[in-house]
């Protein structure tokens, strides 16, 4: 049976279909996990200045901030982490701070310890007892995060799974499980994402719950067969981190070159590879309130023309590599081409 056929079945027969040659994902991997969360304030999650500030003043903190992907750092094949998320355990308050003292006198001495850490925190001190150790975050089975994970966000629009990095923990809105790169090519093949969206669509999004994608058949493949994939997801994660590095180096020069200090680039700018240079040039004028000076507009033009041609390139790429990744999901589904 084709691919083109099974997309236009009932979503039982699809699940009974891709079921014939598979086991269910939590019997393979085991099954998926919720992120960490919920936090008890969103301040245990820092940008990099912040933790840079943190770690710079007490150096012994470091392993504390660790990266953590939230849910919109998910993309497509593979997951950022710009961001990193305060550990601080029972056990470090304790041995920071001595076992008899309270919370109150833990919070005090904070703001002597590191001052970086007390002042960014001191917002979220207003709404919790003076008697918690509120900032403390226990996670269970935080070991697992030493290993990369398949990691999605709980609730999409659009196909979003990736693998994380050694370390890397997932967050709030996120759900992971063990990764491989065989895995991740079966989750982002077109019958895998056919088969949850049938079952997982909640008005105009998906929900992606653990339960749900446990169920989700994972076929069996010989040793040749998953070699050929993880080859091919390989590929294709290069090439998308190409593509997104592309991306952000160019925005970033933008905001070098045109922008103030801390400004972001707004919705339009975001999406610099849509626009024609004029279209780029109002952009810049209506988010910073200037144009491009008129000596740098040929030099600007050949740049932002290199760029797009760049991208379009990898993105040809990308989804030629993923036509030829849906034909080998799909004869290890038992559906073949077409």
């Amino acid at each position: 049976m084709s691919v083109k056929a099974v997309t236009q079945m009932n979503p039982g027969d699809v699940r009974a279909l891709l079921s014939a040659r598979s086991r269910p994902f939590s019997e393979v991997v085991g099954l998926p996990q919720r992120g960490i969360g919920p936090l008890p304030t969103a301040r245990l999650i820092v940008d990099k200045a912040t933790r840079d500030r943190i770690v710079i003043f007490d150096p012994s903190l470091a392993p504390y901030l660790q990266r953590v992907v939230r849910s919109v750092d998910v993309r497509p094949w593979h997951s950022e982490a710009p961001r990193s998320l305060i550990t601080l355990t029972p056990e470090w308050t304790t041995a920071t701070f001595g076992a008899g003292i309270d919370a109150a006198q833990a919070w005090e001495r904070m703001a002597e310890r590191c001052p970086p850490l007390h002042q960014h925190l001191a917002h979220a001190a207003a709404f919790h007892p003076t008697d918690e150790t509120w900032w403390e975050l226990f996670i269970r089975d935080i070991a697992i995060f030493a290993q990369p994970r398949i990691i999605w966000p709980v609730a999409c629009v659009a196909q979003r799974f990736a693998l994380t990095e050694p370390g890397w923990l997932a967050g709030p809105g996120t759900c992971h499980a063990p990764g491989s790169f065989f895995l991740l090519g079966v989750l982002m093949s077109r019958l895998a994402w056919l088969a949850l969206t049938a079952e997982c669509r909640v008005g105009n999004v998906y929900r992606l719950l653990p339960e749900r994608v446990g169920q989700l058949p994972i076929p069996d493949a010989t040793d040749t067969e998953r070699a050929a994939v993880e080859s091919l997801v390989q590929r294709i994660v290069a090439l998308t981190r190409e593509r997104a590095l592309l991306e952000r180096q160019f925005t970033q020069r933008l905001l070098k070159d045109f922008g103030p200090p801390g400004v972001t680039p707004g919705v339009h700018l975001e999406r610099w590879w849509d626009l024609q240079f004029d279209a780029l040039r109002s952009a810049i004028a209506t988010r910073f309130g200037g144009d491009i000076p008129a000596r740098f507009r040929d030099q600007w033009a050949a740049q932002h023309a290199d760029a797009v041609t760049r991208r379009v390139a990898l993105s040809e790429t990308i989804v030629l590599a993923e036509d030829t990744l849906n034909a080998h999901v799909a004869r290890l589904y038992g559906a073949g081409r077409g």
